[in-house]
């Protein structure tokens, strides 16, 4: 089945734009071309804007959905309502639980082969070889240094569905621990870390890809104490997740850090939790009672930040509302990048024939007005 997306304003990547049509044939795009081709199907942009599906590679869950519980039933439900989010590809984060709990988890998700909306791209296991100091809500008792033998039982139960793991590289034999995930095709990232400068640099250099959630839950860029965010103004290749809901991340240090590290390594993330989606009130989220209201959670015993409820769409508005980025930068911040960090860049995050047809349209205030996912429209206004 041909189908075709006429008269759009087409942003390739994250440098290149034209305006034209887009064919499609079944799941895969087929050509971008000037001229308007006959097809089964043809969608008018009206000279919308036509980007490559949003990525979302950190998030811990939404619409009253946990990833750590019922893993199956949380696929589902949550892939099936991201496409009015204009998200078309994802990670399923799981916060800290027992190794047994995890172990149970990963093989859950490796049977999960297809859903009925946003593509499952596999499993972030954000921990647990974390530091306590920057626990922020990971379960402190499961937190611990890196065991080989751990991570070959986790690789045997997840059949490949692990994908990326948040470490703090500091914690004792990590460096043995880095080269076997390395090995065995997991990308690592740095958080919940007290690494110092140094001890940063060198695992990326090792083979880490970057850093989770920057800012959050790790050590600082210090005038005398240089920590991981030192190390992300430093390193020239390691990539960066932000959350930018405007609550975790000053608009100001965004904009500074969009300065510093250019479009080329931000990642935009969510790291949303079950109450995005939901209403105003309280929610149990890494074993804590906490409180949502608006694009805002925190925990009720303390107050700290608890994940966020924004999505991708508002990642997005924000940070052209607080840098002035181009619709291309935003392009390579919310699909080039996390594809790449995902390592599914060979089939998705920009637009190109070949590539998976995972797009989305949206006019020139970001509003969504089409998902489609494989080929299929999923979602339109």
């Amino acid at each position: 089945m041909l189908t075709l997306i006429k008269n759009a304003n087409i942003i390739l990547d994250g440098k290149n734009s034209c305006f034209g049509n887009v064919l499609i044939k079944d799941n895969k795009i087929v050509e971008i071309t000037d001229k308007i081709c006959d097809a089964d199907i043809v969608y008018d942009a009206k000279r919308n804007y036509l980007l490559p599906g949003l990525i979302d590679i950190h998030f811990h869950g939404s619409y009253g959905y946990d990833f750590i519980e019922n893993a199956k039933e949380a696929i589902d439900v949550i892939s099936s309502n991201l496409v009015k989010e204009g998200t078309t590809s994802f990670m399923a984060s799981l916060t800290v639980v027992s190794h047994k709990e995890l172990c149970s988890l990963l093989y859950d998700y490796s049977k999960i082969k297809e859903t009925n909306g946003a593509n499952f791209l596999g499993v972030h296991s954000e921990g647990p070889y974390l530091s306590v100091k920057y626990k922020a809500l990971m379960d402190e008792r499961y937190l611990r240094d890196p065991d080989i033998n751990e991570l070959e039982q986790m690789l045997e139960c997840a059949k490949g569905v692990l994908k990326i793991m948040t470490i703090a590289p500091e914690r004792k034999n990590m460096d043995l621990f880095i080269k076997k995930a390395l090995d065995n095709n997991i990308t690592l990232m740095i958080g919940h870390s007290d690494a110092s400068c140094d001890i940063a640099l060198n695992a990326i250099d090792m083979g880490c890809t970057g850093f989770t959630h920057l800012y959050n839950a790790m050590s600082q860029h210090v005038h005398r104490e240089p920590g991981n965010v030192t190390a992300a103004f430093l390193s020239d290749k390691a990539y960066c997740e932000m959350i930018v809901d405007g609550f975790h991340i000053h608009p100001d240090v965004v904009k500074a850090s969009y300065n510093i590290l250019k479009a080329k390594r931000i990642c935009l993330i969510t790291d949303a939790m079950l109450g995005k989606g939901m209403p105003d009130g309280e929610y149990v989220f890494s074993n804590l009672r906490c409180i949502k209201k608006a694009n805002t959670v925190r925990v009720i015993e303390t107050g700290r930040i608890a994940g966020s409820s924004i999505t991708m769409l508002d990642a997005i508005k924000n940070m052209r509302k607080f840098t002035n980025c181009s619709l291309n930068e935003i392009v390579q911040m919310a699909c080039v990048n996390p594809s790449i960090i995902a390592k599914v860049d060979k089939y998705k995050g920009s637009i190109e024939a070949g590539k998976d047809a995972d797009l989305i349209i949206l006019n020139n205030d970001l509003d969504l007005m089409m998902t489609m996912i494989n080929g299929k429209i999923k979602y339109s206004l």
